[in-house]
């Protein structure tokens, strides 16, 4: 394909100074995550102080449902990036076409089956997950909505999965910054001004969907990475099709392995109270800030090395993953030190109380130790899920939720009676676990050959 040969030099990693071209290629990825987390806290405060205790109920609970349907997008965007990686590595640029219009085919169909489901399952699932009566009926109304924007919020990802593949990431940075600006200006008439509560936030979450998604479509188009939006873009191949779900589903499956489990330490920590619950918030959101640019490097060694392993040179892509770590891992020491030296002043920042901020400090003290742990942990992942090994990844993902992080906090939180700072242990062994893992399979050497059949 044309686009390939003209448009190689935007983000081939195969060649040049690595230390310039990571820096280049994942500032932009920590920049898209650094603007989701900020606009996620002000469309809280936004959505919280015009809706009222039973608007913000309905939001929270339908985001619980919203971010499962998104776990298994985010692993099968994650394929395409490493499978249209390697094809770009491997100078097989004839396959790209294929691989994008199978998954254009594969996201739409599955984001409006998901649709249907959610509609017509809303008030049962809702029910199960206890949803209070007096925010029942705006959270019906908020979650259909929301559904609505499936579609592109799949596409959006698809088409971001594409260019990170070819190894451009500034472009996905300016749409979802435009996306996360246009939501903020949506909440403040649709919610604040013309008074729609729950329903306008939803609203305004699918509109600056459907708007991002279609700028990035048009700028796929104007690059000549599709040919043109027609029919044609959503034709599936079967082969592709075995490709892509031998890729992406495991690694689906690991992103919602990872929510259930901190949903089962959310619901431990739970029942400590109300100050606990608040606390592990605040200390939440203090985390997110602290792994952003880890999970942002993640992304971007994804990418290095399905174009490494594709085009033979794998010793370059480990090269690239201690490059990412010489990044990101300062970034997370940084955070650890001011957990120790300054908890109540990080934990101010998001938690008012007194007694909210005493009960969360020796918790954020030993949860800040993760933050080195898992950046080491997903630059290291990045190799293997770029060379294809999703199931290997899946596995460590299944040893750190499952067979690690739950029964430690039990462990440590009822059998060591350390109470909910206990729960904190959990945080800092999980890693542990799969970074072991991990470093097995890298030491055996398996990865340096793909995964991935073309």
């Amino acid at each position: 394909m044309k686009f390939l040969k003209a448009k190689m030099d935007d983000g081939n990693l195969t060649t040049g100074n690595l230390w310039r071209k990571m820096a280049v290629f994942s500032v932009p990825l920590i920049m898209m995550n650094l603007l989701q987390a900020v606009y996620n806290i002000i469309d809280m405060i936004i959505v919280g102080r015009y809706v009222g205790a039973a608007g913000l109920s309905a939001v929270s609970i339908g985001g619980q449902v919203t971010a499962l349907v998104l776990c298994i997008v985010l692993g099968l965007a994650d394929a395409g990036a490493a499978i249209v990686g390697q094809l770009v590595g491997g100078n097989k640029t004839e396959q790209t076409e294929d691989v994008i219009t199978t998954m254009f085919g594969m996201f739409s169909s599955l984001a409006i089956f998901l649709t249907v489901v959610v509609f017509v399952f809303t008030k049962p699932l809702l029910s199960y997950l206890n949803t209070p009566e007096e925010s029942f009926a705006y959270a019906c109304n908020y979650l259909r909505i929301c559904m609505v924007g499936t579609i592109f919020i799949y596409l959006f990802n698809l088409l971001n999965g594409v260019f990170r593949g070819l190894g451009i990431s500034v472009i996905p940075m300016v749409m979802a910054g435009c996306s996360s600006v246009i939501n903020i200006i949506l909440d403040l008439v649709l919610v604040g001004g013309l008074g729609l509560g729950s329903d306008g936030a939803a609203i305004a979450t699918v509109c600056s969907q459907f708007l991002s998604m279609m700028v990035l479509l048009l700028v796929a188009r104007k690059r000549n990475i599709i040919k043109g939006i027609s029919l044609r873009l959503f034709y599936m191949r079967k082969n592709r099709i075995k490709v892509i779900l031998h890729i992406g589903v495991p690694q689906s499956v690991e992103f919602a392995i990872t929510n259930i489990s901190f949903l089962f330490l959310a619901g431990m920590i739970n029942q400590y109270g109300v100050y606990a619950s608040a606390a592990a918030g605040a200390v939440n959101k203090i985390s997110t800030f602290a792994v952003l640019s880890a999970q942002a490097m993640l992304s971007a060694v994804v990418t290095l090395a399905a174009q490494n392993i594709g085009a033979k040179k794998p010793e370059r892509a480990l090269k690239g993953a201690w490059i990412g770590m010489c990044y990101v891992v300062p970034v997370a020491v940084i955070f650890l030190l001011l957990s120790w030296s300054r908890p109540e002043a990080l934990l101010s920042l998001f938690a008012a109380e007194e007694d909210v901020v005493a009960s969360g400090v020796p918790y954020l003290e030993i949860v800040a130790i993760s933050f080195v742990i898992e950046s080491v942990l997903f630059c290291f992942m990045g190799i293997i899920a770029g060379a294809g090994y999703t199931r290997v990844t899946l596995l460590c993902t299944l040893v750190d939720a499952f067979v690690v992080r739950i029964p430690v906090a039990k462990i440590c939180s009822v059998t060591l009676e350390m109470g909910f700072a206990g729960i904190g242990w959990a945080y800092v062994c999980a890693p542990i676990a799969a970074l072991i893992l991990i470093l097995l399979f890298l030491i055996s050497g398996k990865w340096k050959k793909s995964a991935i059949p073309m």
